[in-house]
Order: C-alpha cells, then sequence, then structure tokens
C-alpha cells in the first residue's frame, strides 16, 4: 500500500493512521478517530445519492459494508489543505483499490474532515470520478 503525497503533519498522521485502520480493518482504531456524535455524508452510493451515517454504530456498519470490502488500496493525494488551528483538512485523492471480487477500482476522491477536540466531527466522503469515468 503506498500513501504518495501525504505531508509529515499531525492531519498527515492522522490521515495515514486512518487508511492503516482500513486496510487492517480495525474497526475500534477507526471509531476511535471520530467523535461519538459524528457525522459522515458519503456521495459514493450507486444512485449517487447522499448517504448520511450519524453516530459510531452507522459508521461501524458503514465500514463493514462498503469500505472493508477492499483487499488493496493506494492512495495518491493530488490537493491537500488543511488548517491545525480551525481542524480542518481537505484532500482530493487518486485510489486504486482492488476489491474482495478482484474487481478494480480506480477513482478520484475527496475527503473533508472537521474535528472537534481532535476526533473526526463531519467527514465529507466523496467521488469526484467514479470508477466508470463520469464526473460527480
Amino acid at each position: 500500500m503506498s500513501k504518495i503525497g501525504v505531508p509529515n503533519t499531525k492531519f498527515g498522521r492522522l490521515y495515514t493512521e486512518h487508511i492503516d485502520f482500513i486496510l487492517a480493518k480495525n474497526v475500534p482504531g477507526l471509531l476511535n478517530q471520530y467523535a461519538s456524535d459524528c457525522l459522515l455524508i458519503s456521495s459514493l452510493t450507486p444512485d449517487k445519492k447522499p448517504l448520511y451515517v450519524r453516530g459510531h454504530k452507522e459508521l461501524e456498519q458503514f465500514f463493514r459494508d462498503r469500505i472493508f470490502t477492499l483487499e488493496s488500496l493506494d492512495t495518491k493525494i493530488a490537493f491537500w489543505a488543511e488548517d491545525e488551528a480551525k481542524q480542518i483538512l481537505m484532500m482530493v485523492e487518486e485510489i486504486h483499490a482492488v476489491a474482495k471480487d478482484g474487481s478494480k477500482i480506480d477513482c478520484r476522491f475527496y475527503d473533508n474532515w472537521s474535528l472537534k477536540d481532535g476526533k473526526i466531527s463531519v467527514h465529507f466522503a466523496g467521488t469526484v470520478q467514479y470508477p466508470d469515468g463520469s464526473i460527480a
């Protein structure tokens, strides 16, 4: 697994840890990165409509059903912006992954995090360019 272009900053290390938790399918580690009342909004859905995930219980199910289906994951940062004082991070990633069924997933993805007391409070997770090449 590679994480190309991730800066050596507080948020860069949090992101690296986040991806490592995903690859290890480490639910407690991931949940510990999020505030208990977190909100994740994802556009990575078959119907391309927003999915709202609230709190640790829904977040755990989201990771198990959607994210832990990946066998490999490589990311290359295309855009990175952070403000540690405001506790916000914005990034666009080039994603290359392989699902459990062997299918390849190549897309452009964005993650925007707003943190509260060092935990992810709001996470916008979505697609800029879908695996079929279409643009969001």
